[in-house]
């Protein structure tokens, strides 16, 4: 019986070891006809482009009408990205696309954030590359960033 815990432990271990490899492969979604892409049907994804995919929406943030400059306000979302752990993989005034990478096993998220000054929004979108459920992680990454832009801009 012990052995049958000990290959199942290894086979368990192989496959997390093989999809945090896989999930370093790709890049974000980016854009899709000047919005952020939708999610798929895999749970492990969040997007505020969508209200009506009640299963992957987040609120997008609401700019403040004392925020005038798209370029500041850029600079503020690239620099916070990085604060709470991000990679900025590519950038524009209104686009940032970075990679968070899970301290256990590696596994790599895309974090996405497109600024709307029509709108007066930020959207964004969160993803995890591999696997089916992330617990929640992308959903908590975006709510955390929210949290960050209300303190340092208000709302």
């Amino acid at each position: 019986m012990e052995w049958i815990a000990a290959v199942l432990v290894i086979v368990v271990l192989l496959i997390f070891g093989f999809m945090s490899m896989a999930s370093k492969e790709g890049r974000a979604v980016g854009l899709v006809k000047g919005r952020l892409a939708p999610c798929g049907s895999k749970p492990n994804c969040v997007c505020s482009e969508y209200p009506e995919d009640k299963n992957h929406f987040v609120e997008p943030f609401v700019i403040p009408a004392q925020v005038d400059s798209i370029e500041s306000l850029s600079l503020l979302v690239k620099n916070l990205v990085t604060e709470v752990g991000g990679d900025v993989q590519l950038e524009s005034y209104t686009y940032i696309s970075a990679i968070f990478t899970s301290t256990l096993w590696g596994f790599v998220d895309d974090f996405e954030v497109r600024i709307d000054m029509d709108t007066r929004e930020i959207n964004f979108r969160s993803a995890s590359r591999v696997g089916q459920s992330d617990l929640g992680v992308n959903a908590k990454r975006v709510e955390r960033f929210v949290e960050l832009l209300e303190e340092r801009i208000g709302r």
